[in-house]
């Protein structure tokens, strides 16, 4: 089965990393530009460090793997059904980057691929925004992912401003060794580790309110040129 929905527009206001939307052939006048939904027969690009399913090379769930939840957490997504439409691309390209990333799911597995171009912005992200009530009464998330060792950081926005800009508050992602002959891997971040910042420079804010979330992000902006390849299986909201 295939579930994808991705459109390229604007997320918050904290810009970069959280600026706001493009594809590559946007440009400041013209920032938001719809990202053609994948299909069954357009496979997104992968990366040589990526492991892939060895008969398609496309990125699979792998079906023993554990998808029981915790005791203390809740699932925030397992992009299965509507939830894989709405998340949304946010490049780079009202800055003048040139940055590009796609969405695609597929059984199941949201992949997160694209290109960095540091010249100009050099980042790209994906987000999910919350109704407020997702993260009420937890402390961190876990995420089970699979990457190509780049550096990959979480985006979360609550209610918290600076001046007239949102607050945005983000950390990097420890992606450990492959726990799996598949590549697949559980990493997780802590809401403290969270550092409030606008258009990516650091600003005196509270700390990151779970109680008052209003958006969840998936970034890559590592500093790096070239191709990136991310895939996520499930994220969970825990205590």
């Amino acid at each position: 089965m295939l579930a994808a929905g991705v459109v390229a527009t604007s997320c918050g206001s904290d810009r970069p990393p959280d600026s706001a939307t493009t594809t590559p052939a946007a440009t400041a006048s013209a920032p938001t530009t719809e990202i053609p939904p994948a299909t069954a027969d357009s496979a997104p690009p992968t990366t040589p460090d990526l492991a892939p399913d060895p008969t398609s090379g496309a990125a699979v769930a792998d079906e023993d793997a554990p998808s029981a939840v915790a005791a203390d957490c809740r699932r925030l997504t397992d992009f299965d059904g509507y939830e894989a439409d709405r998340w949304i691309v946010v490049n780079d390209g009202v800055m003048g980057g040139r940055s590009n990333g796609t969405i695609t799911v597929l059984d199941s597995v949201m992949r997160f691929t694209g290109d960095v171009v540091t010249a100009g912005g050099g980042f790209t992200s994906v987000r999910l925004r919350l109704d407020g009530t997702e993260l009420v009464d937890t402390t961190r998330v876990e995420l089970r992912v699979r990457s190509d060792q780049r550096i990959y950081g979480l985006t979360l926005e609550d209610n918290a401003q600076a001046g007239q800009r949102a607050v945005s508050y983000r950390a990097d992602l420890t992606i450990d060794e492959a726990d799996d002959t598949d590549g697949w891997t559980t990493t997780e971040l802590s809401f403290a580790d969270l550092r409030p910042s606008v258009f990516g420079q650091p600003v005196d804010a509270p700390p990151f309110d779970p109680d008052e979330a209003s958006e969840f992000g998936i970034i890559i902006a590592d500093g790096r040129d070239g191709d990136f390849a991310l895939d996520v299986d499930w994220i969970d909201a825990c205590r």
